[in-house]
């Protein structure tokens, strides 16, 4: 189950405090604002990320999320800032909320309007067709943050 893997995840992170930098715990109603802000609704994994962590990194692997309600004067890694950004600059559309980076001018997306299965893409802002542009990446947020942890502090 996905939010299982977030709490394994949180786990793991625990037991590196040195190595992470997480923004900590945040209220429902900031999530709520958020995904009012962006016109989505978050899976639950992701909101049980947001609730206990907020965004922050661990082992150089970032993870964008809430940082404070001010979504216009913001920056990485606030989720909800860079999303409206990239919808503003790249068209990317409206179902979609930036996760994470690549680290090579790709992003790692969520798409808000599947319940399961291939929620996670890669996407690539310069593609201007939508196929070649969006990549499956993993089935849930939990799994992708699950393995992104471990590969991290491998």
């Amino acid at each position: 189950m996905s939010v299982d893997n977030v709490r394994k995840a949180i786990s793991i992170i625990n037991q590196h405090q040195d190595d992470a930098d997480f923004e900590g715990v945040k209220e429902e109603k900031l999530i709520d604002l958020a995904e009012k802000t962006l016109g989505v609704e978050f899976p639950d994994s992701y909101r049980f990320f947001l609730k206990n962590l907020g965004c922050g990194d661990i082992a150089g692997q970032e993870f964008y999320g809430i940082i404070k309600s001010d979504f216009i004067n913001s920056g990485i890694p606030d989720a909800i800032w860079l999303t409206i950004k990239e919808r503003q600059e790249s068209n990317l559309p409206e179902n979609y909320v930036i996760v994470s980076s690549t680290g090579d001018g790709d992003y790692v997306v969520m798409d808000c309007t599947k319940k399961q299965g291939n929620i996670i893409l890669l996407w690539a802002p310069g593609l201007k067709e939508q196929s070649a542009a969006f990549k499956s990446y993993y089935d849930d947020f939990g799994d992708f943050f699950y393995d992104q942890i471990v590969a991290a502090l491998s």
